[in-house]
């Protein structure tokens, strides 16, 4: 016989393996990252539409773009690999002109100093998205919000040497002051270009991270040409069918 008592008290192997020491350890960096990102959303959330028109006067350029809806910024998002490596997404393109028959999803506009400021998602109309960019020295932060005037994500891109490091999308929910989802990319590079990319999925609320790691090849040109893949669930290495086996890249891409 079960005895009741003890099975209700019992936690199941996937929450037991939550709260052990390892997997804790390896959340620790992400969840302070998320207080960080959380206090930066707090520091601008009642700034939004000053900073939005602020940057928005800045425009001297736009320019739309059509599909691209699974990516944030459709054509202009900032990940130079997720596209590549995830299946089912594309970034869009960008029109030459706009007809009546353009069903334009991103709009962008651009600085004097050619740089990406604002961004609007045109697709979905009763609840427009919009993302203006602060620029700093090797840095660069999004801060996406709703019709409401109230934070949804946040992007931060980090440079060295005018190649993108680090880059982080948090997912935000305004009214508890909390992030959600932590999305994380990291970047490693050799003379032919980009070698390494890691990506971080966290999620706060288990806590549990998981790892994509990406080693990337280059053709005689430069341009990326294949790449092979592993994962991690926290920092237990998980074997799938995919394991050592050699992707080609579908895009023509120098990075």
């Amino acid at each position: 016989m079960i005895n009741s008592e003890k099975s209700k008290n019992k936690l199941p192997e996937f929450q037991i393996k939550l709260k052990n020491q390892t997997n804790i350890k390896m959340c620790e960096p992400f969840r302070i990252e998320c207080l960080r990102l959380a206090k930066l959303a707090e520091k601008y959330k009642e700034k939004i539409s000053e900073l939005y028109n602020t940057i928005a006067k800045c425009v001297i350029r736009e320019e739309c773009s059509v599909d691209g809806e699974s990516l944030f910024r459709g054509f202009y998002h900032p990940s130079p690999i997720f596209d590549i490596v995830v299946g089912n997404c594309n970034r869009g393109r960008l029109l030459k002109r706009i007809t009546k028959k353009s069903r334009v999803t991103f709009k962008y506009g651009f600085d004097k100093s050619n740089r990406l400021v604002i961004v609007e998602s045109m697709f979905n109309l009763s609840n427009k998205i919009r993302e203006f960019i602060i620029y700093n020295e090797n840095t660069a932060l999004g801060i996406g919000f709703d019709s409401e005037n109230s934070i949804c994500y946040l992007c931060e891109e980090v440079f060295e040497n005018n190649k993108i490091m680090h880059l982080i999308r948090a997912s935000y929910c305004a009214h508890e002051n909390r992030i959600s989802t932590l999305h994380k990319e990291d970047y490693i590079y050799d003379k032919y270009g980009l070698k390494i990319a890691d990506i971080y999925m966290y999620y706060p609320d288990l806590p549990l991270v998981d790892h994509l790691h990406f080693d990337f090849q280059h053709d005689e040109e430069g341009y990326l040409s294949k790449y092979t893949s592993i994962s991690f669930e926290g920092s237990v290495f998980q074997r799938s069918a995919w394991t050592g086996h050699e992707f080609e890249v579908k895009v023509k891409r120098k990075i």
